[in-house]
């Protein structure tokens, strides 16, 4: 079914190549996967399949899914762009998503894989800073911190918790963990916040200034160097 070209969002979902435990993001995000706008960015419509009406749309230059045999009932609509572009398929999704109103992005899948795919998708926050995004395979979450906002989120004690700071970091709390920090000053570069652990099933966690992202992994899951 096409959508609706004057239906409103506050979420989106954006599907991305990569593995994807969708077993674990049902029970994680059973409410974004009801109401959000769904759209498959390239390879990945193969995950639009997950949900009952498919992908809302279909997003990319499709270099990665050109050999693909794709059911028209996962899409409702298919935009193309071409392959020589100044934008990543990803940031056309948003553009097309901020568009619809969606003020808060689920990134799912694209962990992993390409190394500068996987960068840009960590940049992507400096573009759009009033979105609110979250980025997960189910195993693996990336919350973004905006900034003067407090974070209660959801881990599993025992799971690595780490800051990823794209930025130096000014006023970071980082509660229920084995290492918190209270009001700390994080230069740039500093791998002081990495590899933390959560000592329950959630975490605290604030910054007055800067850019960083929250990761937590369940604890069954390691894939260190």
């Amino acid at each position: 079914m096409a959508l609706n070209q004057t239906e409103q969002f506050k979420r989106a979902v954006l599907l991305l190549p990569g593995a994807v435990n969708f077993d674990l993001v049902r029970m994680q995000y059973a409410q974004w996967l009801e109401d959000s706008l769904i759209i498959a960015v390239d390879k990945g419509i193969e995950k639009a399949s997950f949900f009952a009406q498919g992908a809302d749309l279909w997003v990319g230059d499709f270099d990665s899914s050109r050999h693909l045999e794709v059911d028209l009932a996962c899409y409702g609509e298919k935009i193309p762009y071409p392959e020589d572009k100044d934008e990543i398929d990803t940031e056309l999704a948003i553009g097309i998503a901020l568009e619809k109103g969606v003020q808060e992005i689920l990134l799912l899948g694209g962990i992993g894989g390409r190394l500068d795919h996987q960068t840009a998708l960590l940049f992507l926050p400096f573009q759009y800073p009033n979105i609110a995004f979250t980025h997960s395979n189910g195993e693996q979450t990336l919350t973004y911190l905006q900034e003067n906002q407090e974070y209660t989120i959801p881990t599993q004690k025992g799971g690595l918790v780490s800051v990823i700071a794209l930025t130096k970091l000014s006023g970071l709390t980082l509660q229920k963990v084995k290492w918190p920090l209270d009001n700390f000053t994080l230069p740039l570069g500093r791998g002081l916040t990495y590899s933390n652990r959560a000592l329950g099933d959630e975490v605290l966690v604030e910054i007055t200034q800067g850019h960083a992202w929250l990761y937590n992994v369940m604890p069954e899951i390691d894939e260190s160097l």
